[in-house]
């Protein structure tokens, strides 16, 4: 039997990685409904999925629906290497970068699930 020692490896990681509790802002340029349509659909769980995100919560502003919140909860930095790998994809989807913000909650625990 053949093991992938680089596989291991990388699920050893994912297990031992501190969890980053991230709350991101940002405007948007569309509906909140057709955004959340996308946020919600299987190649946003797809692309999540490959940088270990856990989307936890969507919302939007009562008094400026442009404006969208969402806490994810992920291994630290993978944030923002999904981000960067995925930036045309999200431009795409009328995100205005220029008025992201990042807030970020550190957990004292690791995350060993």
């Amino acid at each position: 039997i053949i093991f992938d020692m680089t596989f291991r490896i990388e699920i050893l990681l994912i297990f031992i990685s501190r969890k980053i509790t991230t709350v991101i802002s940002f405007n948007i340029e569309s509906k909140v409904e057709e955004w959340s349509k996308i946020f919600d659909s299987k190649e946003s769980d797809l692309r999540h999925s490959q940088f270990v995100i856990y989307p936890l919560f969507k919302g939007f502003s009562k008094d400026y629906p442009e404006k969208v919140i969402c806490m994810h909860q992920a291994p630290e930095r993978n944030i923002q290497k999904f981000v960067q790998a995925n930036s045309e994809w999200i431009k795409s989807h009328k995100v205005d970068f220029s008025t992201m913000e990042e807030h970020l909650r550190n957990e004292s625990v690791w995350d060993c699930k």
